[in-house]
């Protein structure tokens, strides 16, 4: 690959599109977080009915939430024998100061990448275009 190709997750900037690009989620996963934020630990029953959703629709997004860092699945054991998961986000300033560090490090390694471009590079762009 060129040098001079740089792939740009994003392009508009929300808080939605934001955490979707740092965090690789999908718009829907980001709603799943707050939701969770919101109503403290939940079971996924509660989270699917919450946000009208299927069940399995939810888990998806859970298990993307965990991966990404975002929130925590706690094992509740049931007296008579069992268990059940209840999903807990983790707080709002943490996820921020995860975006912001992610973007600081983002921003350093763009930096990197164009102070190492030079003339060379930018004559194969031109030859490329035309």
């Amino acid at each position: 690959m060129s040098k001079l190709v740089l792939n740009m997750p994003c392009n508009t900037f929300t808080l939605e599109t934001i955490m979707c690009c740092v965090f690789g989620l999908k718009a829907f996963d980001v709603a799943v977080y707050f939701e969770i934020l919101k109503c403290k630990p939940a079971k996924i029953n509660e989270i699917a009915e919450s946000l009208n959703r299927e069940r399995s629709t939810i888990q998806r997004s859970a298990q993307s939430l965990m991966n990404a860092g975002l929130i925590l699945r706690k094992q509740i054991n049931i007296k008579e024998g069992g268990y059940y998961y209840k999903y807990e986000a983790i707080p709002f300033l943490d996820v921020k100061e995860k975006i912001k560090k992610t973007m600081n490090d983002w921003s350093r390694d763009v930096c990197k990448w164009v102070d190492e471009i030079d003339e060379n590079d930018a004559n194969e762009l031109i030859n490329n275009l035309i």
